[in-house]
């Protein structure tokens, strides 16, 4: 993943430059100029940071290029976010999280009995952070 010290090592004029500067960070940065709030550190450090987690999502949609859910995927996804025991994921469960990563985001995952519940996290959030787009 690209850093913010390769972005301001580029050449300002190049288009790949251009659509960095142009981040959410610089997005916030332009409305508090404009509503006359003054600059400090943390607000650059801010900055920086909105504009990295912009370019990471931007990234993980043209890498995925994700489909639109479903209603019966909205209401599958529902009903596992909002389950129970948040710290358990099913081998059903399982099975539909690889299935929802295939279907939503083209991914070839195979269901995996020993995987870390760390690689499981992982996909939740990928699948939470496109149905949050939905």
């Amino acid at each position: 993943m690209k850093d913010n010290k390769y972005y301001e090592s580029l050449d300002k004029r190049t288009l790949e430059y251009k659509e960095y500067k142009n981040g959410l960070g610089d997005k916030v940065s332009d409305i508090t100029d404009a509503l006359g709030i003054k600059k400090c550190k943390g607000c650059t450090k801010r900055q920086q940071s909105l504009n990295l987690v912009g370019h990471q999502l931007e990234y993980f949609y043209k890498k995925h290029r994700p489909n639109a859910f479903t209603q019966e995927n909205i209401d599958e996804w529902e009903n596992f976010i909002n389950r129970e025991n948040q710290n358990v994921v099913s081998s059903p469960q399982q099975q539909m999280i690889v299935r929802l990563l295939k279907d939503i985001l083209n991914m070839s995952v195979s269901p995996c009995n020993g995987c870390s519940g760390s690689v499981w996290d992982k996909y939740i959030r990928m699948i939470q952070t496109v149905y949050e787009k939905n």
